[in-house]
């Protein structure tokens, strides 16, 4: 995937080591418009500016408030939204998917589930 094609992709992760991991993953597999953005501070309007094709997020556990945030951010800016999480129940996948986001991954980040993303990138296509 050559640079040209290569999709602007925002990581949302407050653990620079688990936003590491998943880079890492993304550059390996041939994605070079990556951006982490480490702070839920101002996010709807980071990623605004970044005007990114898809938005991943990773989370060990998402709470009420950061699913409320991805709904503003999945409605403000109209695109795919995968969310990483390392446990999980009925009522979080459903509030996720109530909140926007495209693919929820349970059992946390691996570089290997960057599958994931080219899925979330052809469904929105």
């Amino acid at each position: 995937m050559g640079a040209e094609s290569s999709p602007k992709i925002v990581i949302v992760d407050e653990s620079p080591i688990r936003a590491a991991i998943l880079e890492e993953g993304l550059r390996e597999a041939g994605f070079t418009g990556v951006v982490h953005i480490s702070e839920m501070h101002s996010l709807l309007a980071r990623i605004y500016a970044l005007d990114p094709e898809v938005i991943l997020i990773d989370l060990e556990n998402p709470s009420r408030d950061v699913l409320e945030q991805m709904f503003q951010v999945s409605r403000a800016v109209r695109r795919p939204i995968a969310m990483f999480v390392d446990q999980s129940d009925a009522a979080s996948i459903q509030a996720s998917v109530d909140a926007g986001v495209s693919a929820y991954i349970v059992d946390g980040l691996k570089k290997e589930r960057i599958i994931a993303l080219q899925r979330v990138r052809e469904a929105a296509g």
